[in-house]
């Protein structure tokens, strides 16, 4: 069997589980059980989990001036279009990310920039822990969107989290309809997103995030 004729039939039956998983859930089941917000406790650092800029790095900056933790540790992601970020002078994401910290009154001393090129969550996540690890860290609090945190849990909890603890914190700056995100194209496409994303990982994670270089 060649890889693509593979890949569309490893599509077919994550989906087919997907489908099962949310006609067990309910509509309604799915998307609640999408959102994770757990209770906060005083960390050591803030990661802000790439993406849905600047929803989450608000809800950082907040939990920084709450003092919830000292520093704010944000990913490096692979930007899938370089060139043409450099051709019209747009700053690649994780240095947005930064700025947007900076307007937002953390100083650059409570801002860390990770090095590590990641493409996924899963990638992300390990970036974190390792950071964590090297640096001391003996609690994190994990800052996404909402219907994102379910996924961030699942993957933490099945890979570190006997051995660092996290608290899982939805971006208060995202709207997501649980009770109705079936009624939207954007919300359908970014629920159906993350319960994929959650199977995948559930199997093993077997296909790449972006297409390999031939």
């Amino acid at each position: 069997m060649n890889a693509r004729r593979f890949r569309r039939r490893l599509v077919l039956a994550v989906a087919l589980v997907v489908a099962i998983v949310g006609g067990g859930l309910g509509l309604r089941g799915l998307g609640a059980a999408l959102v994770v917000a757990e209770p906060l406790k005083p960390a050591d650092a803030i990661f802000v989990l790439d993406g849905g800029t600047p929803t989450r790095e608000l809800e950082a900056a907040a939990l920084y001036r709450q003092g919830y933790a000292p520093r704010i540790v944000v990913t490096r992601a692979r930007d899938p279009i370089p060139r043409a970020r450099k051709a019209s002078g747009d700053l690649p994401p994780q240095e947005h990310a930064v700025q947007i910290l900076r307007n937002l009154g953390v100083p650059e001393t409570a801002i860390v920039r990770l090095t590590e090129e990641v493409e996924n969550t899963l990638q992300e996540l390990t970036a974190d822990f390792a950071y964590a690890r090297a640096h001391g860290i003996r609690r994190a609090i994990l800052v996404t969107s909402p219907n994102h945190t379910r996924r961030v849990r699942v993957i933490w909890s099945h890979r570190y989290e006997s051995t660092l603890p996290a608290i899982v914190r939805p971006t208060s700056w995202e709207p997501y309809d649980t009770e109705r995100w079936w009624q939207s194209r954007r919300s359908l496409e970014e629920t159906i997103h993350e319960a994929l994303g959650i199977v995948h990982f559930m199997i093993g994670s077997p296909l790449p995030t972006f297409e390999r270089k031939s």
